[in-house]
């Protein structure tokens, strides 16, 4: 990215769930230069736990020793999370249809985010835009968030 589009910052991560409280922590604090509101970054960052948490149960069936890379892009009005992973591909359609959630989830029902297996419908009410793509052997899950000026 040049300087006009934005900044970007790579982070990577082996394939273990302890290290996503390292992603989350970083990806908290890049959110915390922005003007997203506590609440904001409370889901950006549950958004990422989330997506990663899948690459490593889903993508590696939990075997430590692969790489997980979340790339984080800040521009003047979005906030864009890459994260992407060289295992085990998600499922095309898993996304439902478009960019909207099969089965919402209301964003202020903290209560609603704990059920199990509704990770991307959760991922697709917190963020603006959500999509899927595999390039060879990586598989990269884009999420964007709007910033306010």
């Amino acid at each position: 990215m040049t300087a006009e589009q934005g900044q970007t910052v790579r982070l990577e991560i082996d394939s273990e769930l302890a290290n996503t409280t390292l992603i989350a922590m970083a990806v908290r604090g890049l959110c915390a230069m922005t003007t997203l509101s506590p609440v904001e970054v409370n889901r950006v960052e549950l958004c990422v736990v989330e997506i990663v948490n899948n690459a490593i149960e889903h993508a590696y069936g939990y075997e430590k020793g692969h790489k997980v890379e979340v790339g984080v892009g800040l521009q003047k009005s979005t906030l864009h999370l890459t994260i992407s992973d060289w295992g085990k591909p998600m499922d095309e359609g898993k996304l439902g249809a478009g960019d909207s959630p099969v089965d919402p989830v209301d964003p202020d029902d903290p209560a609603a985010w704990l059920c199990s297996g509704r990770g991307l419908t959760i991922v697709q009410s917190l963020m603006d835009k959500v999509e899927y793509q595999i390039d060879g052997d990586k598989n990269s899950f884009i999420m964007s968030k709007q910033i306010r000026s």
